[in-house]
């Protein structure tokens, strides 16, 4: 399917989602975007890696509070597609992965896509959805399906199949229920959420069961097994003597395993517009100080698992000058094994919607560490909305 028929198809679905009698809109919107990237890898020197992106969005509103979203993407990548797994992997973790590689491959997918109805006071939603919450500012535990990604964790995140359910009971207070389809009835995830504002702060439990991989079996050529996870936690966040809080803790349970997972932090606003902000974040799940397994750094390469290490620091400074431009400082760093990266950025709006990004990379650390498998590298990106 080209790129014109699934965007005719798309109109056709939304236009066709409510009789022409009833009141309802519909808008279309989205980006084009380019970005090229260059790392610099200690056993094979500078990558480069280019990508031009489209996506599209549809949304639309019928009556009754019935609304749809969807959002087509495109991506196509040139360069280095190839990715040798030994180059993001320490030394002594080569001979487990041998030649193994990551392929990059030119793709177009439903970034979401997801109708909305609403039967009396329950918001009913089903389809590709964001099941995204927590008060974290880069690590979220209460989030268990789309982790952020921690060098970038701003940037937009793909949705995931699931039918919910919301019942509000009160200004920012509401129960929801999720059931997230994989496999058979056993193996979906299924996850209660409830939320309440009460003196000037948000919060919020979580219940949930899912099955979780236990090997990533897209790197390597071996069979994996699912195993039954339980999570409960929360997160509460506000204002506190002027500065922004937050803290958000899950427990976890996985054949056996069980883990503690905490985030704390908090940020203020200077006068001229510079925003400070520091978080810390406790893995139970991770180890003090390296070496790490081989299972862990492929968890860690495919999004499984947050961190390697059991502490992470996180700092951030931006600010802005004049209109149009922001420049920024953010530092990832481990407690336990003295790595780290550091992040400068520059942001420029070049016109009216138009807006250029530079990232940078800085690793620092030992062989074996966390942050101390790369050495430079970095991105710039341009984005155009329509």
């Amino acid at each position: 399917m080209n790129f014109r028929t699934t965007v005719l198809l798309l109109l056709g679905a939304v236009a066709a989602t409510e009789p022409a009698a009833t009141q309802q809109t519909l808008r279309l919107n989205g980006y084009i975007e380019h970005q090229f990237s260059a790392n610099h890898y200690p056993n094979s020197g500078w990558q480069q890696l280019d990508y031009d992106r489209v996506r599209i969005d549809l949304n639309a509103r019928a009556g009754r509070g019935a609304r749809t979203s969807v959002a087509v993407v495109y991506q196509l990548y040139r360069g280095n597609t190839s990715i040798a797994l030994a180059d993001v992997l320490p030394d002594e973790l080569r001979e487990v992965v041998g030649d193994a590689s990551v392929d990059l491959e030119n793709r177009h997918y439903l970034n979401h896509a997801y109708v909305t109805i609403r039967p009396g006071p329950v918001e009913i939603t089903a389809g590709k959805q964001f099941l995204t919450w927590g008060a974290g500012a880069v690590f979220n535990p209460t989030e268990l399906f789309r982790p952020k990604n921690i060098l970038e964790p701003s940037y937009e995140r793909e949705g995931i199949g699931a039918i919910s359910a919301k019942l509000p009971f009160g200004p920012l207070s509401d129960v929801r229920v999720a059931w997230v389809p994989d496999g058979g009835f056993d193996s979906s995830g299924k996850l209660v959420r409830i939320r309440h504002h009460f003196q000037g702060f948000d919060l919020s439990a979580i219940v949930a069961e899912f099955y979780e991989q236990t090997i990533p079996v897209g790197f390597l050529d071996v069979e994996g097994f699912l195993e039954r996870r339980r999570t409960i936690g929360g997160d509460v966040s506000g204002e506190l003597f002027g500065l922004g809080v937050w803290t958000e803790t899950t427990w976890s349970d996985l054949a056996g395993e069980r883990w503690l997972e905490v985030t704390a932090g908090g940020n203020y606003s200077l006068r001229d517009g510079t925003l400070l902000m520091l978080e810390g974040f406790y893995n139970g799940r991770g180890e003090w100080d390296a070496p790490y397994s081989a299972a862990s750094w492929l968890h860690r390469l495919s999004g499984t698992r947050r961190t390697l290490g059991k502490g992470i620091l996180v700092g951030n400074v931006t600010r802005p000058f004049g209109q149009l431009w922001s420049l920024g400082l953010s530092t990832l760093g481990n407690i336990g094994d003295g790595s780290g990266v550091l992040i400068p950025s520059v942001s420029y709006s070049f016109a009216e919607n138009v807006d250029l990004l530079f990232n940078g990379l800085v690793y620092f650390g030992g062989s074996g560490t966390e942050f101390g498998v790369g050495d430079l590298g970095g991105f710039l990106r341009g984005r155009v909305y329509f």
